[in-house]
């Protein structure tokens, strides 16, 4: 979609919570989104912490990238956001406060499908103010290896992943969708990631991905699934999905085709700020 002249900004309409088990603790943790002002963006709240300290949802906070996507600003550090903001980009709001008890929001199943209905249910406010998505206007990339992603100017915000692996069960798998609230819904969402069983259980001996069940991920081992997929291209949509949400730490972004094979989380972080970056060379100019 592409934000039409005239168009306001957004906010949820009511305060919703929803209650769950984080990733990495595997500890019950809350998850609060409050509507904010206009031009306030989408800004976390550690209301655990001293003061309640907020992280802006800007690529140039993010802290990590090591299997999700971490953001931090002081002594605030909140871990795996992109889900979440996931949802609220493709939802188109613009304005939120995400307020958390602990350090990572609720890990659902593994996807977005819990969060999208979280924001349906708050349902969503007009602001009085104009919408400030802005159009890609020169191509942006980033690269590591047999890893790319590349963002080109387009007519529609639209996302195409190619997921490769020598693995017998998942193989090759593609993705082609665009982003707009119907088809984020009922495509994107659902979709969980993938983990391997022998890294999930390394995981918990540190402590780590407790929040992961056989539910909440698409679960391999050497020989096939433990867990089996909701779908044909799942790990593929996956992917689709983590891109909406990391490039969402670039701001509203009207007009972008991105195309992508292999990648994760460091590049579509690297990508957003290329992009961010762009645009103040824009502002400068």
């Amino acid at each position: 979609w592409v934000a039409a002249r005239g168009e306001r900004q957004t906010t949820i309409g009511a305060a919703v919570s929803m209650d769950g088990v984080g990733l990495h603790g595997g500890r019950p943790c809350r998850m609060t989104l409050l509507p904010a002002p206009a031009d306030t963006g989408i800004v976390w709240r550690r209301a655990d912490l001293p003061g309640a300290p907020e992280v802006p949802a800007s690529a140039e906070f993010v802290v990590d990238t090591t299997r999700a996507t971490s953001i931090g600003r002081g002594a605030a550090a909140v871990r795996t956001v992109e889900h979440v903001m996931a949802a609220l980009r493709a939802l188109r709001i613009d304005n939120a406060v995400v307020q958390l008890d602990g350090e990572e929001p609720p890990f659902a199943d593994g996807a977005a499908a819990a969060f999208v209905r979280l924001i349906r249910r708050a349902g969503t406010e007009l602001l009085d103010a104009p919408r400030r998505a802005r159009p890609l206007r020169a191509p942006a990339w980033a690269a590591a290896g047999d890893a790319y992603i590349v963002a080109l100017p387009a007519d529609e915000f639209r996302v195409t992943y190619t997921f490769v692996s020598d693995h017998p069960a998942l193989g090759t798998q593609f993705a082609d969708f665009p982003v707009d609230p119907d088809v984020f819904e009922t495509e994107i969402a659902p979709a969980r990631t993938v983990g391997w069983l022998h890294e999930v259980e390394a995981l918990r001996r540190r402590g780590l991905g407790l929040g992961i069940t056989k539910d909440a991920a698409v679960v391999v081992d050497e020989t096939g699934f433990v867990s089996p997929m909701r779908m044909p291209d799942e790990v593929a949509r996956h992917k689709v999905l983590d891109i909406v949400g990391d490039l969402a730490l670039a701001g509203p972004l009207a007009g972008v085709h991105v195309m992508a094979v292999r990648s994760g989380h460091a590049l579509h972080v690297e990508l957003a700020k290329k992009i961010q970056q762009q645009f103040m060379e824009e502002d400068a100019n």
